[in-house]
Parts: C-alpha cells; sequence; structure tokens
C-alpha cells in the first residue's frame, strides 16, 4: 500500500473516532462513554436497574454510571471529559438550559474533570453535591466526595470555582496547584497548596497523561 494510501486511511479513522461523540447543544447532554476499565455499569432512562457499561453508549439526563473496582470516562460533545475513578457514582440531573454548564451531581466516590482551554462557559463542566457546586472552567480538577459530607477539590492545572448551596452563601476561586477542603455546613476555611504525599499517585498519573494527550493541560501563569 502506498504511503499517500496510507495517510489517507489513518485520517478517515481520526475522523470516525472524533465524530463518535454526539454533538449536543442542551447543557451538553448526553454523555458517551469512551473508555471503560475494570468494572463499571449504568442506569439509563427509563431501563431498570445497571447494566454493564459499554463503549459508546449514550448516558443522557436523568441517566447514572458508577464503578466497582475500575475506571469510566465519559465525554461530552464539545470534547470535555469525567472521569471516574473506583468505587464512585454520577448522576446526570434531568433537564438543563442550553445557555448552562454541563450539570453532573456526585453521588459517592471521587472524579476528574477536564475541561478544554478556551471552553465557552455553556460547554464548561459542573459537579454539585449536597455541600458545594464546582464549576470547571478549563484544565484538570479532582473532586471527592466523602461519606460524612466533607468535599475536597483540587485543582492540578487550570482554573474551578467554587460555591455553597443552600443557606451556604460562599464562593471561592481556585487555581493551579490548590485545593480546597468543603466542611458539610458552614464556609470551608481558606485554601492551601495540593498535598502531594495524599494523592493518589497511580490515579493522577493516569490523568495527567490523559490531559496531556487531549489537550486538556492548561499551562501555569507566568511567574
Amino acid at each position: 500500500m502506498t504511503m499517500p494510501r496510507i495517510a489517507v486511511l489513518a485520517s478517515l479513522a481520526l475522523a470516525a473516532l472524533c465524530a463518535a461523540v454526539p454533538h449536543s447543544t442542551a447543557s451538553e447532554s448526553p454523555f458517551r462513554i469512551v473508555t471503560v476499565g475494570g468494572r463499571a455499569e449504568v442506569a439509563l432512562p427509563g431501563a431498570a436497574g445497571w447494566t454493564a457499561a459499554r463503549l459508546r453508549t449514550d448516558l443522557g439526563s436523568g441517566g447514572a454510571a458508577r464503578t466497582q473496582r475500575g475506571r469510566l470516562t465519559l465525554m461530552t460533545g464539545s470534547g470535555q471529559a469525567l472521569r471516574l475513578a473506583g468505587i464512585s457514582q454520577v448522576t446526570l440531573p434531568e433537564g438543563g438550559a442550553s445557555d448552562l454548564p454541563t450539570r453532573v451531581r456526585l453521588d459517592a466516590g471521587t472524579v476528574w474533570v477536564a475541561v478544554l482551554p478556551g471552553t465557552p462557559p455553556k460547554e464548561q463542566l459542573e459537579v454539585q453535591t449536597a455541600t458545594a457546586s464546582v464549576l470547571v472552567g478549563s484544565g484538570g480538577t479532582e473532586i471527592t466526595a466523602g461519606r460524612d459530607g466533607t468535599m475536597l477539590v483540587r485543582v492540578f492545572h487550570g482554573k474551578t470555582a467554587c460555591t455553597g448551596v443552600g443557606a451556604a452563601q460562599w464562593s471561592r476561586t481556585l487555581v493551579d496547584g490548590q485545593e480546597l477542603l468543603i466542611p458539610p455546613t458552614g464556609q470551608p476555611g481558606p485554601s492551601g497548596k495540593i498535598d502531594r504525599d495524599k494523592i493518589n499517585v497511580d490515579w493522577t498519573n493516569w490523568n495527567d497523561e490523559q490531559d496531556a494527550a487531549g489537550g486538556f493541560r492548561v499551562p501555569p501563569p507566568p511567574k
């Protein structure tokens, strides 16, 4: 096979992969499953119970995804990524306006949100819990929901806005290398530097690699 022929086939294959993710405008739903590692399941709207997660399955409003001993990556039509660590669960709320960010409820565990630099607000990702709302504007952010209602937000690169929900009226903006521990009630204390001794190294390195390969990495601001 000639080199020009190989180049044409490679270009067609790449185009097919890019077209595989559905384009959406109404709060960027549905998501599409793009990677499955280990045991992961989905609950599709209108279906009974949980079924094994499969590549290229679309997950729309009212759906849910969870992992056992595995990882799962969901992607929006504009290319933003939501990665679930092991023993984690998310739910996609019903509805959503086309001019609002894509909203996901973190029910348990840890997710990594990756948003491309320069993404408009309506295509950004917002992770909600009963404690706070976390809007990832760009880069890579890890969010963990504790069993006691606490929430830990770590921004490895990019920019993220955290806001209290309900009666808790507060807001914090986090940038590269910062973390924020949010209590179940009341306002959080000041943000601090990410404690590298407490991170999951394997999980963090895998996400860093995914972010670099996918164009999610945001260069740190000049000093």
